[in-house]
């Protein structure tokens, strides 16, 4: 079981920073609509996150809110035109910093091998 909602967590985290990518570098949308659509793909974090509140350890929980933080961050940048391949590159290393954070912490709790 929580294997599947870690599971579930990660997955959602990868649509959504899929979808921010390709929104980063969409031509053509405007500040409306390229906002609406940054909201509507980090919403797909929320219930995951909601799973992992009732059965992660605060160990794995507190990493899973700061990387929650951080696709927030991203989200933000997309939202304010950012690319991430060029000025947003900070932003999506902190991102991915705190996503192999929250992947080991979850490894460990479910006693798999860290090296992962």
């Amino acid at each position: 079981m929580k294997q599947e909602v870690y599971a579930r967590y990660l997955a959602a985290h990868a649509d959504t920073r899929t979808q921010l990518r390709v929104l980063s570098v969409a031509p053509g949308l405007t500040d409306e609509e390229r906002g609406h659509q940054a909201f509507t793909a980090y919403a797909l974090c929320y219930a995951p996150r909601y799973e992992l509140a009732v059965l992660a350890p605060q160990t794995v929980l507190t990493l899973a809110k700061d990387f929650d933080r951080c696709a927030r961050d991203l989200r933000d940048l997309i939202i304010d035109g950012t690319s991430i391949t060029s000025q947003g590159r900070e932003c999506m290393r902190k991102y991915l910093d705190a996503l192999a954070l929250v992947h080991t912490a979850m490894r460990a709790d479910l006693g798999a091998d860290p090296a992962r």
